[in-house]
This record gives structure tokens, sequence and C-alpha cells, in this order.
């Protein structure tokens, strides 16, 4: 049940007829959801007995999308026993998913009071509080859960996390740390089986990146329109220039804007097509566009960063605003028209001189550069131009990365953060899953 946005609870039941229950959810782990679904209502007529077969019950119709049955299963459960933990958090999703919010909150209070340590409930329930705008809460929530249960790296990479969006930048890099300590000794990683994108998969690429090029026509439309200047910065220039089109992979386009851009002119120009990262009511999102304004476009789901750059005494400063608030400088460049795509944009001049500034004169050099794969290069750690101020959070950025790819089992992706965090500052952490990696190379 991995692909839930809540964590649910399944426990071991006594009794024979509960194996139903474990051969439906097998069912729809493999994709074959109309026997998982036939299952299910098979097993709401059993007469079962046991409060663990309720509660498991409730776990599979919420993965079906049965809140509603989900929820009686579970009530069922603790009409059996009012102190089964695995009822009360399964209890609280359900809940949830009906909209019942505050008897979804009360759940996982319930569970937390039963199991303070529970992974589960105190990660639901801080997901929870975070939802209504309530962070301190939930960070709380989630130090306590740590107390109570010290070696559970999943709550440490949630606090990380949480402490990160606080701003307490030494808080999340201890919490990431102790999760990536806590976790290593329970993976087991392998080499990728997976090759590197290759002629046989050119179309779905292609077609990646005309959306891609959706948004940034898009972005630069809203732009012009508005009288508003900008140039080609960062990935998007990169793809561009060097291989013609952008990324298949990207996930936004990056665009400068000159610092004294007025603020308000640019959010009306993308108030039609796109939707801000941040809600103007938002109290960071003021803050926050002093350097940088995110948007989504809305038909392609592509995101557009706007990073305005200023430029003073030589140098030309982009900064990233909230949670990490990260900064690079470069030397001052004049701006060149590029013709791509049928139409004229504006690039720094010479493009090469800027790339190497951002990436590293090796930024057209081979599919394998520094001992990892370039498609895993992060921006963020190994920015050349990185201001040594924000490097130490640029690397607990990527340390939280690191914590995600391992957790998702994308093991050269990992390996590759691996040696650009090492590259920037040594960690014992890091190294110890680096050279796990490194013996699973040599065999």
């Amino acid at each position: 049940m991995s692909q839930l946005q809540w964590d649910v609870r399944v426990a071991r039941s006594p009794e024979p007829e509960a194996q139903a229950i474990v051969r439906a959810t097998h069912a729809l782990d493999a994709g074959d959801r109309a026997r998982a679904d036939q299952g299910y209502r098979d097993l709401q007529r059993q007469g079962m007995a046991h409060p663990a077969s309720w509660s498991n019950l409730a776990a599979l119709g919420i993965a079906l999308g049965d809140a509603g049955g989900a929820r009686a299963n579970a009530q069922r459960a603790l009409q059996l026993d009012r102190d089964s933990v695995d009822a009360w958090v399964n209890l609280g999703v359900a809940s949830w998913q009906l909209g019942q919010r505050r008897d979804a909150a009360m759940a996982m209070h319930r569970a937390l009071a039963l199991d303070p340590g529970l992974e589960a409930a105190a990660l639901n329930y801080a997901r929870m509080l975070q939802l209504v705008d309530r962070p301190g809460e939930a960070r709380k929530t989630l130090e306590l859960a740590v107390l109570a249960n010290p070696g559970a790296w999943r709550l440490r990479q949630a606090l990380a996390q949480q402490a990160r969006l606080d701003g307490d930048a030494a808080a999340a890099r201890q919490q990431a740390l102790e999760a990536l300590a806590r976790l290593g000794p329970h993976l087991q990683p392998q080499v990728d089986a997976a090759p590197r994108p290759g002629a046989e998969n050119e179309a779905a690429a292609a077609a990646a990146s005309a959306n891609v090029q959706r948004a940034l026509f898009a972005a630069g439309d809203a732009l012009d329109a508005a009288g508003v200047p900008f140039h080609l910065i960062g990935g998007t220039l990169l793809a561009i220039h060097r291989d013609g089109r952008p990324f298949p992979h990207d996930k936004d386009v990056d665009l400068a804007l000159p610092y004294d851009s007025d603020r308000d002119a640019v959010a009306a120009a993308f108030a039609g097509e796109f939707r801000p990262v941040l809600r103007a009511e938002d109290p960071r999102s003021h803050a926050a566009r002093e350097w940088v304004m995110g948007f989504t476009h809305q038909q392609s789901g592509i995101g557009v960063d706007l990073m305005f750059a200023r430029e003073q005494d030589g140098m030309m400063r982009f900064e990233l605003g909230w949670p990490d608030y990260l900064a690079c400088e470069m030397p001052a460049y004049p701006l060149q028209p590029l013709h791509w795509g049928g139409r004229d944009w504006l690039a720094p001049a010479p493009p090469r001189q800027y790339l190497d500034a951002i990436y590293g004169p090796d930024w057209a050099g081979p599919a394998v550069i520094r001992g990892f794969d370039r498609r895993w290069f992060d921006t963020q750690v190994s920015n050349p131009s990185r201001t040594p101020e924000s490097l130490p959070r640029a690397v607990t950025l990527v340390l939280l990365r690191l914590l995600q790819a391992l957790q998702a089992g994308q093991w050269e992706k990992a390996r590759a953060l691996c040696i650009q965090v090492q590259a920037r500052e040594p960690l014992p952490e890091v190294g110890a899953m680096l050279a796990r990696f490194e013996r699973v190379q040599a065999t």
C-alpha cells in the first residue's frame, strides 16, 4: 500500500478468515483491482471476530478508495478493542478522506496517546497539522515521537523536513544525518539495471520536452505582454544551448528578471494561465518574492521559477527564497539574442561562460562526469558559484533528497548525490553510504 498518501496499519490476525484480506491486498498490489474489489465485498459479509481483522479490512478499504466502508470497519474493530492503535490510525485516515478532519485528528491523537512513538500515527498527525497551517504543532508531534522511538528513521526524516520549513537549518541537518545513519543498515543497494534513455523512447522524450516548451512559451508570452524583460538561465538555457530542446525530465523552467522588476506586475501577468506556488495571503510569499517568484503552468503542470537577478559591483547575484535562502554569485554578464523554437530569446553572453559558472566546465562533457551519470547533477550543492554562507544549507537540502532517493530505491541517483555532497562537505554518514555503493559496484 505504498501508493497511499497516508500511512495505514496492518497487523497479523489469528483467525483463518483474515487470510482472505491478505489475498485481496496482494491482488491489489499486483494490479488486479477487480479481484481485490470482489474479495473486499465478500469480506464485508464475513463474521470475523478479531479486531485486527476488521482493522486490516479498513486498511484495504482505504487502498480501494472506499473511505466510508473503511471507517465503518475501523469502528467495528474499536468496538471489539478500544485500545487497538491500528484501528485508531486507520479510522483517522478514513475520516480525513471523508472530510471529517476533527474526527481524523482525534483518532490519530488517540493512537499516539496509546503508543507515543508509533510512526504511522505521528507521520499522519503531523501531515494533518501541516495541512491546516499548524506547523509548530506538527513539529512538536514529530519531536515527541522521535523521543519515544529514536530508531525510527522516517520520523527523523519528517522532523528534518519540518525543521527545514521552519528555517531551523541546524536541526534539519542533525535529523537528516540521524535518519541516514539509521536507514543505512536496512538498505540493500544494487547496481541500477535501467539503461540511460535511448532511441527506443525518443518519442516519449520528445513529447515530454514539448510539454516543458509549452510552459516556457506561455511564460515568455506573459512577460512580453506585461513589458517585463527576462532572459534564459539555469537548466532551461543548458538544455536549449546543449541539446536544442528542454530536458524531458525537467519539472520547471528557469528565467531571470531584473531585480527592480515590478513584482505586482509580474503577479498580474501570471494570473491567467498560471497559479502561484505560494498564495498571496501566505506570510512567506511577500518575503520570498524579493528574489524569486514561483508559478505552475496549469495546462502542462510545469513549474516556472522567476529569479530576480541583482547586479552590483561587477557581480550578478541570485537567491532562492524560503525555506533555504540559497544564493550564488558570478561575474556580471551582458545579454545576447538566441534564436530557438521559432522566436528570439535573450541569454547570458557568452552562454558557455555562464554555464561554466553554474555547472562547472564539464557541463558539455560525456554522459558520465565526476564518476556519476550527469542526469543526477544537483545544481543546489554542485553549483560552483554557490556562496559560502549558503553552502551548508544546500548540503542539508541534498541530504533530504538523498533520503528520498534511498527510500525510492533510486540507487544511481543516491550514489551521485553522495559523491556531490562529499565533494563539498565530507560527512561520515554520507561517506559510509557511499562506501556501501562502491562495494556493490566492485562486486
